[in-house]
């Protein structure tokens, strides 16, 4: 290669970085590391691949193997601590919003709770290979978050805590999937 084409691949690589695109272009998830291909593989069966990617592809690492498993552990995993971050979220959110809001929160903060419950049976169930019992935890889990929105309706008034539930049904629905996948 000669220095002309030298300084030209080097070019494109800063350009691409200082653009943004390198990261994805080298099959970075959110910047935090490349996504090990059997991750990514086994992730793109599932309802919301990115997301499945972005969660349980940090997790990879921990694993000696990657299978089908493997990557249900890692995402409920993440389930388990994005519940947590919403939980936490409520309690910083119940300060300083109208009482109606603060209410229907602690409600909220209730179903979360339940749902951490109902994560820690499915992952019980997971360690047995207990498919069955594994997938009603994990659709008991759904039901818990995704009745946080009905105070709100019911107020009237918005849900501070959407952005998390559609993060958590997403990711509920994924592990639904791959629970189906062992």
């Amino acid at each position: 290669m000669g220095p002309a084409c030298a300084r030209l691949v080097l070019f494109a690589a800063v350009a691409l970085l200082f653009t943004g695109l390198l990261p994805r272009a080298l099959g970075k998830a959110g910047g935090g590391g490349a996504v090990n291909p059997q991750v990514a593989g086994i992730c793109s069966k599932t309802p919301f691949p990115e997301v499945c990617k972005s969660t349980a592809g940090r997790h990879a690492t921990k694993y000696p193997v990657i299978d089908n498993l493997a990557v249900l552990n890692m995402q409920v995993d993440a389930f388990s601590k994005r519940t947590a971050q919403a939980r936490k979220h409520v309690a910083k959110s119940a300060r300083t919003i109208p009482p109606a809001q603060a209410q229907a929160l602690t409600f909220c903060d209730t179903m979360y709770m339940n749902t951490q419950d109902t994560i820690g049976a499915a992952q019980r169930a997971i360690t047995f290979k207990d498919t069955g019992t594994a997938k009603i935890m994990l659709q008991l889990a759904v039901q818990d978050f995704d009745s946080c929105d009905r105070p709100f309706t019911q107020a009237g008034v918005p849900n501070p805590m959407g952005k998390f539930d559609k993060e958590l049904n997403q990711m509920a629905n994924n592990c639904m999937t791959l629970a189906n996948m062992i």
